[in-house]
């Protein structure tokens, strides 16, 4: 089964990257539902698999991050979140 890929980077404000932090992407629709959590490398990096069939490649996800909702990005893509 084909995978998307989406990006998030956790950083703090001070520009230090956010290690170990768990991130979740949620999408809403009928074939919404959660990813399953991923946590951030010593880069700040998290990278999130969804499937194609199960959510819509263009979609709007909300990005959570340690259970608070950080805003949304659109999927597959990378976004950025500042701590």
């Amino acid at each position: 089964m084909s995978k998307n890929h989406s990006l998030v980077y956790v950083t703090y404000r001070d520009g230090s990257k956010a290690s170990g932090k768990r991130v979740v992407l949620g999408f809403s629709g009928l074939t919404g539902g959660m990813t399953s959590p991923v946590y951030t490398n010593r880069e700040g990096a998290a990278l999130i698999e969804h499937d194609l069939i199960e959510h819509d490649s263009t979609g709007t996800a909300t990005v959570y991050v340690d259970g608070s909702n950080k805003g949304t990005m659109r999927c597959p893509g990378k976004t950025l979140v500042v701590l």
